[in-house]
């Protein structure tokens, strides 16, 4: 894949902060390619895991207001997105974030994904698991995974010198 030959960026957004930072660097990179951003938003369906043989049933919940919510939101971002001179266009689907995302690539056969990480490890990634991971590892495109700011201290070891250095955005490893 060259840069040259990028056309169409899609960009999954839960509206979130991390979603955002992803935003500003697909319109970064849709104005350094002249590509056009498709802004997708997954609403998930309501679910119940119930002990087996149920495993998973959707429920028949109305989702009705916060279908209306997302696709207000939708609209926002695309607007946000067309005000810095970009073609966009945005779609709204409903079920499993990483499948939707994947699929809808494949569908609209979009050259890059661009897609922000909480940046989860842990305890919470086994649990809450990444949607960024899981559309890496199945995704008919390459993936630009944009990780979250640094807000937090970090301990920074310099080799000519045994005492951590707290300085604030710098990644381990990373000259300040």
């Amino acid at each position: 894949m060259s840069f040259r030959d990028l056309k169409l960026i899609l960009v999954p957004t839960d509206f979130g902060v991390t979603s955002e930072r992803a935003l500003e660097v697909a319109i970064d990179l849709g104005r350094l390619t002249r590509a056009s951003l498709e802004i997708l938003h997954v609403n998930s369906e309501a679910i119940w895991v119930v002990p087996p043989p149920g495993d998973v049933m959707v429920s028949p919940v109305d989702v009705g207001n916060a279908l209306a919510e997302s696709a207000a939101r939708l609209e926002a971002v695309v607007a946000r997105v067309r005000a810095a001179g970009l073609t966009c266009s945005g779609s709204s689907e409903v079920g499993r974030t990483d499948a939707e995302i994947v699929e809808y690539a494949r569908k609209r056969q979009v050259g890059m994904i661009v897609v922000g990480s909480h940046a989860r490890h842990g305890l919470s990634h086994a649990i809450m698991g990444s949607v960024a991971e899981k559309v890496v590892r199945h995704a008919p495109c390459p993936v630009l995974v944009v990780p979250p700011l640094v807000e937090e201290p970090v301990p920074v070891v310099r080799p000519d010198d045994e005492t951590p250095v707290i300085e604030l955005g710098v990644p381990l490893g990373q000259p300040a």
